[in-house]
C-alpha cells in the first residue's frame, strides 16, 4: 500500500484531495476519519514517490483493471428510471444520457441514474463474460484476480499478475479492444468462401476452438437456436441443427445461405460474446479507482470484494448493506427500491420511515431530505 497514491473526494468542496500516501492501514483510516470524505480512491499504479507530482512519482507499473458499469449498458429499463437534462437549453430526456444534447449540441448534461436490479444483473452477466475471456483467452490464474462490487451500478475486476503490470496504455488498449470484440476480422477468424471443383463452399471456425473463433461459432449457434430472434430466420429455414450437433460443418448446414448472411450473424455473435467494459479505465495507467471496503458516496452501500464462487448469488441489496436501523425522510420522487426482503415505493412527495440503508440511497441520490432523528 505504501506504493499507491490515495485520493479523497469531499462532500461540499467538489474537488479531489489527492497525491496522498500511507504506509499503514491505521494511518489511512485516521485520514478517512479526519476528512470524512464522500469517496475514497487509490491508484491502480505503483509509484516510487506516491505523494510527488505526476512527473516525479516514478511509475513502477499498474494493475490491469476493468470497470463494468450499468451506465455503459443499453438496458431497456433505463427509460423507466434514468433521466438527463441539458444545462444549456433545459432539454430533458429519459434513458441513457447522450454525449451531446440532441437539440443544442451542448455537452453540459446532468444525469440522474437509479439502482435497478435489472441493470445490476446485466452488469454481473458482463462480469462473468469478462472473467471467461481472461481465463480462457489470456490464461490468467483466478488467484491473480480480484472481483469487487463498486457500491453503485457495477463491478471492478483487478488483475494483479506481474505479467501485465508493466504494460503501457497502448498495450492495454489492445487488451480492451480484444475484450470488447473490436474490429474482429472474420476472414482472419477463418470465415471465408472457397471454391472446390467449381462449387462455392463456405468454411469457418468450428465449435470448441479457442478464442474468438470458438466464441463466434457458439454465438451464431445460439442465435440460430433462438431462430426468429435473429431477424434472419427466412434465410435459415433449412438450417440443419442435427447435423451441427453431430459435428458437421457449421457453415454449410443451411443451403442457399451466403457469406454475407453468416457475417451478419457473426457480428451479432461478437456483440453478444464481448464484455462491455469501460475501456478508458483499462487503458489509464495512472487511474484512481474506488478503494474496496469503503462506502460509495452515491449510495451509502459498501464497495466490497466478491469471490468468484459467490458472485452468482451476490445480492448488492442485501450483502453490501452497511447500516441497520430506520430513518425518517421526506422523499420528493423515486422509483421503488428493495433492501433485503423489503420493497418500498415508488415514492411521490411523502414522508416515510424506512430502513436506513434505503433512506441513505435516496439521500445520496438527492431524492429525499432527512426528517427527525435516527432510530436504532
Amino acid at each position: 500500500m505504501e506504493q499507491r497514491e490515495y485520493g479523497f473526494l469531499m462532500f461540499k468542496e467538489k474537488f479531489m484531495v489527492r497525491h496522498r500516501g500511507f504506509k499503514t492501514a491505521e494511518s489511512l483510516l485516521t485520514a478517512a476519519r479526519d476528512l470524512a470524505p464522500k469517496h475514497i480512491y487509490y491508484s491502480t499504479a505503483y509509484y516510487q514517490q506516491p505523494t510527488a507530482s505526476m512527473e516525479e512519482k516514478g511509475w513502477l507499473g499498474a494493475d490491469l483493471v476493468f470497470d463494468i458499469d450499468a451506465d455503459h449498458l443499453e438496458t431497456p429499463c433505463k427509460t423507466d428510471h434514468d433521466t438527463w437534462k441539458c444545462k444549456a437549453c433545459n432539454t430533458t430526456g429519459k434513458g441513457t444520457t447522450p454525449k451531446l444534447c440532441p437539440k443544442c449540441k451542448n455537452d453540459r448534461l446532468d444525469s440522474e441514474t437509479w439502482l435497478c436490479e435489472k441493470c445490476l444483473s446485466q452488469a454481473k452477466e458482463e462480469t462473468f463474460k469478462l472473467l471467461g475471456i481472461l481465463y480462457a483467452d489470456f490464461g490468467i490464474n483466478p488467484d491473480d484476480i480480484g472481483i469487487f462490487f463498486s457500491g453503485h451500478r457495477g463491478y471492478h475486476v483487478h488483475v494483479y499478475s506481474e505479467g501485465f503490470r508493466f504494460l503501457r496504455d497502448e498495450e492495454r488498449r489492445e487488451i480492451a479492444d480484444y475484450v470488447l470484440g473490436q474490429q474482429v476480422d472474420f476472414q482472419l477468424q477463418g470465415l471465408a468462401e472457397t471454391k472446390t471443383r467449381g462449387v462455392t463452399v463456405i468454411e469457418g471456425p468450428q465449435l470448441g476452438e479457442p478464442g474468438w473463433r470458438g466464441r463466434i461459432v457458439s454465438g451464431v449457434y445460439d442465435l440460430l437456436h433462438e431462430n426468429g430472434k435473429t431477424g434472419l430466420s427466412d434465410s435459415l429455414k433449412a438450417w440443419d441443427n442435427k447435423r451441427v450437433l453431430e459435428g458437421g460443418s457449421f457453415w454449410s448446414s443451411a443451403k442457399g445461405v451466403g457469406l454475407s448472411t453468416w457475417k451478419d450473424l457473426a457480428v451479432k455473435a461478437v456483440e453478444n460474446g464481448s464484455a462491455r467494459i469501460d475501456s478508458v479505465v483499462t487503458t489509464d495507467i495512472h487511474r484512481l479507482i474506488r478503494l474496496p471496503g469503503t462506502l460509495n458516496g452515491n449510495t451509502g452501500l459498501l464497495a466490497m470484494q466478491v469471490s468468484e464462487r459467490g458472485l452468482e448469488d451476490f445480492d448488492p441489496f442485501t450483502d453490501s448493506i452497511a447500516f441497520e436501523g430506520k430513518l425518517r425522510i421526506h422523499v420528493t420522487e423515486a422509483p421503488s427500491l428493495r433492501i433485503k426482503d423489503s420493497v418500498m415505493g415508488p415514492f411521490n412527495n411523502e414522508t416515510v420511515e424506512i430502513p436506513e440503508a434505503a433512506a441513505l440511497i435516496l439521500l445520496c441520490k438527492h431524492r429525499a431530505e432527512p426528517v427527525g432523528q435516527r432510530k436504532s
